[in-house]
Protein backbone atom coordinates (compact mmCIF):
# COMPACT_ATOMS: atom_id res chain seq x y z
CA UNK A 1 0.00 0.00 0.00
CA UNK A 2 1.34 3.41 -0.95
CA UNK A 3 2.63 5.62 1.85
CA UNK A 4 1.69 8.77 -0.09
CA UNK A 5 -1.85 8.55 1.27
CA UNK A 6 -2.97 10.04 4.59
CA UNK A 7 -6.18 9.72 6.60
CA UNK A 8 -7.83 12.99 7.58
CA UNK A 9 -10.44 12.96 10.35
CA UNK A 10 -12.59 16.01 9.81
CA UNK A 11 -14.92 16.92 12.66
CA UNK A 12 -16.24 20.18 13.98
CA UNK A 13 -16.37 21.17 17.63
CA UNK A 14 -18.75 18.90 19.56
CA UNK A 15 -20.70 21.99 20.67
CA UNK A 16 -21.18 23.04 17.03
CA UNK A 17 -22.32 19.60 15.90
CA UNK A 18 -24.64 19.31 18.89
CA UNK A 19 -26.62 22.30 17.64
CA UNK A 20 -27.15 20.67 14.20
CA UNK A 21 -27.93 17.08 15.14
CA UNK A 22 -29.89 15.93 18.16
CA UNK A 23 -28.80 12.42 19.13
CA UNK A 24 -30.57 12.38 22.49
CA UNK A 25 -34.30 11.89 23.24
CA UNK A 26 -34.39 15.20 25.10
CA UNK A 27 -33.04 18.56 23.95
CA UNK A 28 -30.20 18.52 26.46
CA UNK A 29 -27.19 20.09 24.78
CA UNK A 30 -24.82 18.91 27.51
CA UNK A 31 -25.69 15.26 26.94
CA UNK A 32 -25.68 15.78 23.18
CA UNK A 33 -22.14 17.23 23.26
CA UNK A 34 -20.99 14.26 25.32
CA UNK A 35 -22.37 11.87 22.67
CA UNK A 36 -20.48 13.71 19.93
CA UNK A 37 -17.30 13.51 22.01
CA UNK A 38 -17.78 9.73 22.10
CA UNK A 39 -18.35 9.63 18.34
CA UNK A 40 -15.16 11.64 17.79
CA UNK A 41 -13.16 9.21 19.93
CA UNK A 42 -14.72 6.28 18.08
CA UNK A 43 -13.65 7.48 14.62
CA UNK A 44 -10.19 8.37 15.98
CA UNK A 45 -9.74 4.82 17.29
CA UNK A 46 -11.01 3.38 14.00
CA UNK A 47 -8.60 5.47 11.92
CA UNK A 48 -5.70 4.63 14.24
CA UNK A 49 -6.55 0.93 13.94
CA UNK A 50 -6.52 1.19 10.13
CA UNK A 51 -3.21 3.06 10.19
CA UNK A 52 -1.64 0.36 12.36
CA UNK A 53 -2.22 -2.14 9.53
CA UNK A 54 -0.24 -0.17 6.95
CA UNK A 55 3.36 0.97 7.22
CA UNK A 56 3.89 4.74 7.48
CA UNK A 57 0.18 5.51 7.02
CA UNK A 58 -0.41 8.71 8.98
CA UNK A 59 -3.60 10.03 10.54
CA UNK A 60 -4.32 13.73 10.91
CA UNK A 61 -7.14 15.43 12.75
CA UNK A 62 -8.53 18.64 11.31
CA UNK A 63 -8.14 20.48 14.62
CA UNK A 64 -4.38 19.82 14.40
CA UNK A 65 -4.20 21.53 11.02
CA UNK A 66 -6.66 24.42 11.10
CA UNK A 67 -8.33 26.54 13.73
CA UNK A 68 -12.14 26.59 14.00
CA UNK A 69 -13.56 29.87 12.69
CA UNK A 70 -16.57 31.34 10.93
CA UNK A 71 -15.67 29.88 7.54
CA UNK A 72 -18.21 27.59 5.89
CA UNK A 73 -18.00 23.82 6.32
CA UNK A 74 -16.71 23.47 2.75
CA UNK A 75 -14.02 26.10 3.27
CA UNK A 76 -12.86 24.51 6.52
CA UNK A 77 -12.69 21.06 4.93
CA UNK A 78 -10.87 22.46 1.91
CA UNK A 79 -8.25 24.13 4.12
CA UNK A 80 -7.71 20.94 6.12
CA UNK A 81 -7.20 18.85 2.97
CA UNK A 82 -4.80 21.45 1.54
CA UNK A 83 -2.82 21.31 4.78
CA UNK A 84 -2.38 17.54 4.38
CA UNK A 85 -1.23 17.94 0.76
CA UNK A 86 1.27 20.58 1.88
CA UNK A 87 2.86 17.93 4.10
CA UNK A 88 3.82 16.02 0.98
CA UNK A 89 0.99 13.52 0.60
CA UNK A 90 -0.46 12.84 -2.84
CA UNK A 91 -3.82 11.44 -1.74
CA UNK A 92 -6.15 12.01 1.21
CA UNK A 93 -8.90 9.83 2.65
CA UNK A 94 -11.26 12.07 4.62
CA UNK A 95 -13.75 10.65 7.14
CA UNK A 96 -16.19 12.11 9.64
CA UNK A 97 -17.83 10.91 12.84
CA UNK A 98 -21.46 10.22 11.90
CA UNK A 99 -21.13 6.77 10.30
CA UNK A 100 -20.23 4.13 12.93
CA UNK A 101 -20.41 1.42 10.22
CA UNK A 102 -17.18 2.80 8.77
CA UNK A 103 -14.65 0.36 10.22
CA UNK A 104 -10.92 -0.09 9.67
CA UNK A 105 -11.40 -2.65 6.89
CA UNK A 106 -13.59 -0.28 4.88
CA UNK A 107 -11.04 2.50 5.31
CA UNK A 108 -8.20 0.24 4.20
CA UNK A 109 -10.22 -0.92 1.19
CA UNK A 110 -10.89 2.70 0.21
CA UNK A 111 -7.18 3.52 0.47
CA UNK A 112 -6.35 0.52 -1.71
CA UNK A 113 -8.88 1.61 -4.35
CA UNK A 114 -7.54 5.16 -4.30
CA UNK A 115 -4.19 3.84 -5.56
CA UNK A 116 -5.77 2.99 -8.93
CA UNK A 117 -8.21 5.89 -9.28
CA UNK A 118 -8.15 9.58 -8.48
CA UNK A 119 -11.34 9.89 -6.47
CA UNK A 120 -13.23 7.53 -4.14
CA UNK A 121 -16.57 8.36 -2.54
CA UNK A 122 -18.56 6.51 0.12
CA UNK A 123 -22.21 7.61 -0.31
CA UNK A 124 -24.47 7.81 2.72
CA UNK A 125 -28.20 7.16 2.76
CA UNK A 126 -29.23 10.82 2.58
CA UNK A 127 -27.29 12.13 -0.42
CA UNK A 128 -24.01 12.98 1.30
CA UNK A 129 -20.81 11.02 1.81
CA UNK A 130 -19.27 9.27 4.82
CA UNK A 131 -15.85 8.99 3.14
CA UNK A 132 -14.08 11.04 0.51
CA UNK A 133 -10.76 10.11 -1.06
CA UNK A 134 -9.12 12.49 -3.49
CA UNK A 135 -5.75 12.98 -5.17
CA UNK A 136 -3.90 16.27 -5.13
CA UNK A 137 -4.01 16.66 -8.90
CA UNK A 138 -7.83 16.44 -8.88
CA UNK A 139 -8.30 18.76 -5.92
CA UNK A 140 -9.47 22.26 -6.86
CA UNK A 141 -10.16 24.27 -3.69
CA UNK A 142 -12.38 26.88 -5.35
CA UNK A 143 -14.65 24.13 -6.71
CA UNK A 144 -14.43 21.84 -3.72
CA UNK A 145 -15.40 24.36 -1.05
CA UNK A 146 -18.53 25.44 -2.93
CA UNK A 147 -20.11 21.99 -3.21
CA UNK A 148 -23.50 21.46 -1.53
CA UNK A 149 -21.98 20.34 1.77
CA UNK A 150 -24.22 19.21 4.64
CA UNK A 151 -27.18 18.73 2.32
CA UNK A 152 -28.91 15.91 0.44
CA UNK A 153 -27.46 17.37 -2.80
CA UNK A 154 -23.81 16.99 -1.80
CA UNK A 155 -23.06 13.80 -3.74
CA UNK A 156 -24.99 15.06 -6.75
CA UNK A 157 -23.12 18.37 -6.76
CA UNK A 158 -19.78 16.55 -6.53
CA UNK A 159 -20.56 14.29 -9.47
CA UNK A 160 -21.62 17.29 -11.58
CA UNK A 161 -18.38 19.13 -10.89
CA UNK A 162 -16.18 16.08 -11.48
CA UNK A 163 -17.83 14.66 -14.59
CA UNK A 164 -14.50 14.45 -16.40
CA UNK A 165 -12.83 12.52 -13.59
CA UNK A 166 -12.83 8.84 -12.71
CA UNK A 167 -14.92 8.56 -9.53
CA UNK A 168 -15.26 5.19 -7.80
CA UNK A 169 -18.32 4.76 -5.56
CA UNK A 170 -18.16 2.50 -2.51
CA UNK A 171 -21.12 0.82 -0.84
CA UNK A 172 -23.83 3.05 0.58
CA UNK A 173 -23.90 3.22 4.40
CA UNK A 174 -26.25 4.85 6.88
CA UNK A 175 -25.26 7.84 8.95
CA UNK A 176 -26.93 9.14 12.10
CA UNK A 177 -28.54 12.53 12.68
CA UNK A 178 -31.24 11.73 15.27
CA UNK A 179 -31.78 9.58 18.35
CA UNK A 180 -34.35 7.53 16.43
CA UNK A 181 -31.73 6.73 13.75
CA UNK A 182 -29.30 5.81 16.50
CA UNK A 183 -31.83 3.35 17.96
CA UNK A 184 -32.48 1.63 14.63
CA UNK A 185 -28.86 1.52 13.44
CA UNK A 186 -28.15 -1.96 12.08
CA UNK A 187 -24.35 -2.10 12.24
CA UNK A 188 -21.71 -1.50 14.93
CA UNK A 189 -24.33 -2.64 17.42
CA UNK A 190 -21.86 -2.87 20.30
CA UNK A 191 -20.87 0.78 20.06
CA UNK A 192 -24.44 1.91 19.34
CA UNK A 193 -25.75 -0.03 22.35
CA UNK A 194 -23.07 1.64 24.48
CA UNK A 195 -24.11 5.10 23.22
CA UNK A 196 -27.81 4.47 23.84
CA UNK A 197 -27.11 3.17 27.36
CA UNK A 198 -24.89 6.18 28.06
CA UNK A 199 -27.56 8.60 26.83
CA UNK A 200 -30.25 6.94 28.94
CA UNK A 201 -28.11 6.84 32.08
CA UNK A 202 -27.02 10.47 31.81
CA UNK A 203 -30.53 11.64 30.92
CA UNK A 204 -31.92 9.89 34.01
CA UNK A 205 -29.25 11.54 36.18
CA UNK A 206 -30.11 14.96 34.75
CA UNK A 207 -33.80 14.34 35.39
CA UNK A 208 -33.13 13.29 39.00
CA UNK A 209 -30.92 16.34 39.53
CA UNK A 210 -33.56 18.62 38.02
CA UNK A 211 -36.32 17.15 40.19
CA UNK A 212 -34.14 17.50 43.29
CA UNK A 213 -33.30 21.10 42.37
CA UNK A 214 -36.96 22.05 41.82
CA UNK A 215 -38.11 20.29 44.98
CA UNK A 216 -35.33 21.83 47.08
CA UNK A 217 -36.03 25.27 45.69
CA UNK A 218 -39.73 24.90 46.49
CA UNK A 219 -38.96 23.89 50.08
CA UNK A 220 -36.60 26.85 50.52
CA UNK A 221 -39.20 29.17 49.08
CA UNK A 222 -41.79 27.93 51.57
CA UNK A 223 -39.38 28.20 54.50
CA UNK A 224 -38.67 31.86 53.72
CA UNK A 225 -42.31 32.89 53.86
CA UNK A 226 -43.48 34.90 56.85
CA UNK A 227 -45.90 33.14 59.25
CA UNK A 228 -49.58 33.95 58.62
CA UNK A 229 -51.30 36.56 60.77
CA UNK A 230 -53.75 35.17 63.32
Amino acid sequence: MSTSTAILIFTQEASTEATRKMLTPSKNQGVNRMVFDKLNHFVERTAASAASKAENLQVFHSNQLIKPNSNSFGKQLSLAIQAVFEKGFEKVICVGNDCPALDKNRILAAIEKLQTTDTVLGPDNRGGVYLLGISQKDFKPEVFENLAWQSEKMLESFMKQYTQKAVLLLETLSDIHTFQELQTYTTSRGFIAFLIQLIEQITIKFQHYYCFFVENRSIRSLSLRAPPFV
